[in-house]
């Protein structure tokens, strides 16, 4: 039996969600039916000190081929990787590269399965877009423009966990594509909760994320702001990488003098062990939809058992709320909510179970069947 190749096309191997979110599926895929090989869209030399690669050793242990953007770039296009790395999530792509050997490459593939809707290259011939999948891992609650460049009447083959009123705002703007459902996915392996409740001099709340303006944290300072007049001996540790003066967040600290009480501690290898060994007593979030953590680190946190609450930043939220991940969009209620978790023992540990279970649901080896189908699907429409 003939595998089928199948292609990812990755930005970088950077410990972003996108990326973690492509090697939780090649894991999980059926090596017997496909072959997997990636192509990154940075060079093999990695321009960026800023940022270690993580994933793509991972990859390689699975056996996965990667193959990195040089091979495509024109000799005189200096420092163009360097550009790619600052503006990948900007829909940006290089102009001076050789079209006609990456078409040859990707002609070699029978799916090919693009990491993010800021990935994909739009001025490809026909027959390499329709065996194109494009993964949405972006939303355009945090960026209106994400698809400014596409072709709205074009009949693109979308991939995304988008469903009911959330598709329809996401995709709005096109009339014709034709969109798969498949659910963010992560290897939940953890038997047990392991999150206690702590009555501790001092209530740790964390917040994971990357530090730039389209993870805005504003609301959370607020919400902290009220928070300390209720429970004084709190701390907000904030752990992402980026620089908190640049992007300005420091500016909302000294207004609300909370300067002393606000700890950024910089990019964790691994969330897990951070939220159990700083032993996080709540934990705050982006949320979307009124619905669930909008990415993975919140459903790495909810791993643990640790109690999450979300601020929910999606405009045209559904009025059914899901217990299991609560949101909001009122100062007053974040705050009261978490007074509840951090003062109730019972209360908090009913939500950190809610939350654990859940995400054992998410399970990526009881999804991939799914994904599956849809690339046979795509498959035996080409015969291959």
């Amino acid at each position: 039996m003939n595998k089928a190749k199948i292609l990812f096309v990755v930005a970088d191997f950077f410990q972003g969600g996108a990326e973690r979110y492509a090697y939780e599926v090649d894991k999980a895929l059926n090596k017997d039916k496909y072959q997997i090989s990636i192509l990154c869209l940075n060079a093999k030399q990695n321009p960026n000190p800023n940022w270690n690669r993580y994933y793509d050793k991972k990859h390689l242990e699975l056996g996965t081929e990667i193959i990195y953007f040089d091979a495509f770039l024109l000799k005189s296009s200096k420092s163009i990787a360097t550009r790619i790395v600052r503006k990948f999530l900007k829909n940006y792509h290089p102009t001076d590269y050789k079209k006609d050997i990456l078409v040859a490459f990707l002609s070699g593939y029978d799916i090919i399965h693009w990491m993010g809707e800021y990935t994909f290259y739009k001025d490809l011939p026909d027959f390499i877009i329709r065996k194109s999948f494009i993964n949405s891992m972006s939303a355009r609650f945090q960026n209106p423009d994400i698809y400014k460049s596409f072709d709205f009447e074009y009949p693109y083959n979308f991939i995304s966990s988008f469903s009911g009123n959330e598709y329809d705002y996401e995709f709005s703007q096109f009339q014709n594509i034709n969109h798969r459902f498949f659910p963010l996915v992560l290897s939940a392996d953890r038997k047990e909760n392991q999150w206690e409740f702590e009555d501790n001099s001092i209530k740790k709340i964390g917040i994971f994320t990357r530090l730039d303006k389209y993870k805005p944290l504003d609301p959370f300072f607020y919400s902290f702001h009220l928070l300390l007049e209720r429970i004084p001996n709190c701390e907000l540790h904030i752990f992402g990488n980026g620089n908190p003066e640049i992007e300005g967040m420091n500016r909302y600290l000294r207004n609300l003098k909370l300067i002393d009480k606000v700890f950024f501690r910089g990019h964790q290898q691994n969330i897990v062990e951070t939220v159990l060994n700083e032993h996080i007593d709540l934990c705050w979030f982006q949320g979307y939809n009124n619905d669930r953590p909008a990415g993975y680190a919140g459903f790495d946190i909810c791993s643990t058992g640790t109690p999450l609450l979300c601020w929910d930043f999606f405009e045209a939220s559904k009025k059914e709320i899901n217990p299991v991940y609560p949101h909001y969009k009122s100062l007053t209620k974040l705050v009261n909510k978490s007074v509840e978790i951090l003062s109730n023992p019972e209360k908090a540990m009913v939500l950190s179970q809610l939350q654990f279970e859940d995400v054992k649901n998410r399970d990526v080896y009881g999804k991939i069947p799914l994904l599956e189908r849809i690339y046979d699907e795509e498959l035996n429409k080409t015969g291959c």
